[in-house]
């Protein structure tokens, strides 16, 4: 199938939702193109197999200057497979996000994650050390201790749902559907055949998971006020979250 025949889609996260992970376990289907952030401001983040190639644009400048061209060359430059998609992180650019919103030609994933505060530590660990993607497995920085303060985490908490709140509100304006995923069901098959099957692919027999996990199995173990945090949490919806496990290393989805 030809590219400008593929389904075109975006997956809408936050930072440190699971977008690494569920953009490598798409691109590693065969029928699947999946970039990463694509408008991240840093870079133009391709995807991981078309790093590299010399007909793929690295500027930046001109990609803000005309976010619908930029858009429109992604869609063209689609290697023959049957979707082609990538991911746009909250804070992205606003003329694109607005672009994709209101294309009811693209198919709209949002991945979110259930663990608000697992989510808040990640996204400080990774601004902290700089390393917000974890690809093969390789000596990193030491995951740093955190002093986290119950204000600043119920902030970033309300941050995220109401930029939720805002794509669903454009989405349900436009009379348009999406499909609404979370980062801890991604190791389940059943979710994944059904993202897949949202994007008008076949399920795999399997597919490999190429990125590693960097949180702690225990939030104690980085949040080094965790005690005095979980006394100020009481009360509130992100207390269970502080003390729930999070979703287990993910290394290959059998179908």
């Amino acid at each position: 199938m030809k590219s400008e025949k593929a389904t075109r889609f975006v997956v809408f996260a936050a930072p440190r939702t699971g977008s690494n992970l569920l953009c490598s376990l798409l691109n590693a289907h065969s029928d699947i193109l999946c970039h990463h952030g694509l408008f991240n401001p840093s870079g133009i983040h391709w995807a991981r197999d078309w790093q590299g190639r010399r007909d793929l644009s690295d500027n930046v400048v001109a990609r803000d200057r005309d976010p619908a061209g930029f858009i429109a060359s992604v869609w063209a430059a689609g290697g023959g497979a049957r979707a082609v998609g990538f991911k746009m992180n909250r804070d992205e650019n606003d003329a694109a996000v607005d672009l994709l919103l209101r294309d009811p030609s693209v198919r709209k994933i949002l991945l979110r994650r259930r663990n608000r505060v697992r989510t808040y530590v990640s996204e400080e660990i990774a601004r902290l050390t700089g390393i917000w993607e974890s690809f093969a497995a390789r000596a990193e920085a030491a995951v740093p201790a955190l002093h986290v303060e119950a204000a600043d985490l119920i902030r970033h908490s309300g941050l995220n749902a109401a930029y939720y709140a805002a794509l669903e509100t454009v989405l349900r304006a436009t009379g348009q559907t999406w499909l609404d995923t979370q980062y801890e069901a991604l190791g389940d098959r059943r979710e994944m055949g059904r993202i897949i099957s949202f994007l008008g692919v076949e399920a795999p027999l399997s597919l490999p998971a190429a990125s590693h996990k960097r949180g702690p199995a225990e939030l104690g173990a980085v949040v080094e006020n965790f005690d005095e945090l979980a006394g100020a949490l009481r009360g509130t919806a992100l207390l269970d979250d502080l003390y729930r496990r999070d979703a287990p290393e993910l290394r290959f989805l059998r179908f």
